[in-house]
């Protein structure tokens, strides 16, 4: 049955191929879902801005599967698991990347924290998990932001933000071993640093596999082989502690849901 899945393995993906797997694998657990797609984009190269809206402001592709960064990669998986057709696959992932959906560079949701995290979350495509994996380890933190931002020399009115006041429960990097055993397959992981005057704080994100009873973490990142790859979990987590200019607060929790309400 996944013979054209195996091929995809060891090449990249296309919009074809991905319309392939979702017919292929209509009738696989969530779980198994999860593991095809993010097994099928292994090895594509990473670029920071590899997607746009096609028009004079950023003429790159609404959808890119050539090349990925750490969002782009994790979008597209949520979209793959949660579709029946190449349809609702491109509805999810607009879904993810756009205010209402609706195609536009402002409408974009370019802050992770402010924007990006509380529309997945309000639409119901991840849930927090971090409090029940953490437990009397987590801790909060809280960020405001009330006025205009600049992406790539455009200023992005505030009303376009999704929450101006955030809340963000994480597990401080001096404990993350201490819960390492309880990070669960699948998990979205949430790379916090501390408060600056960025308008953001989340600088990367990924996925959580396992391999054998090792944990990585499969990610698209231009540190590690500028592409999406495994990177052992534990030794990622042991980078924390080495980011000098900015340092490192810890991370956040998210299980990826199955909005269709499927078997897992």
């Amino acid at each position: 049955m996944f013979i054209f899945y195996l091929l995809l393995v060891v090449s990249l993906i296309d919009l074809r191929g991905i319309e392939e797997l979702i017919s292929e694998g209509a009738n696989l657990t969530f779980d198994k879902k999860l593991e095809v797609i993010t097994s099928s984009f292994l090895n594509v190269p990473f670029k920071k801005s590899s997607i746009g809206e096609e028009n004079e402001i950023d003429p790159d592709p609404i959808i890119n599967l050539d090349y990925m960064d750490c969002v782009t990669f994790v979008e597209y998986v949520i979209a793959f698991v949660n579709s029946r057709d190449i349809k609702e696959f491109k509805k999810h992932v607009l879904s993810l990347r756009y205010i209402g959906g609706k195609i536009d560079f402002y409408n974009r949701l370019h802050l992770p924290d402010f924007q990006w995290f509380p529309n997945a979350s309000k639409n119901g495509y991840i849930s927090d998990i971090t409090f029940q994996v953490g437990k009397g380890y987590v801790r909060r933190f809280k960020k405001r932001l009330d006025k205009d931002f600049i992406v790539d020399g455009y200023k992005i009115d505030s009303s376009k933000l999704i929450s101006r006041d955030v809340e963000i429960d994480y597990i401080p990097k001096e404990h993350i071993f201490n819960v390492y055993k309880d990070i669960p397959k699948y998990s979205i992981i949430r790379i916090l640093r501390k408060d600056s005057y960025r308008p953001f704080v989340t600088t990367h994100i990924g996925i959580v596999v396992e391999k054998g009873n090792k944990k990585y973490l499969r990610h698209s990142s231009r540190h590690f082989g500028a592409k999406v790859t495994d990177t052992p979990l534990g030794a990622y987590f042991s980078t924390l502690d080495k980011y000098e200019n900015w340092e490192a607060l810890g991370v956040a929790l998210y299980k990826i849901n199955d909005i269709n309400g499927g078997t897992k």
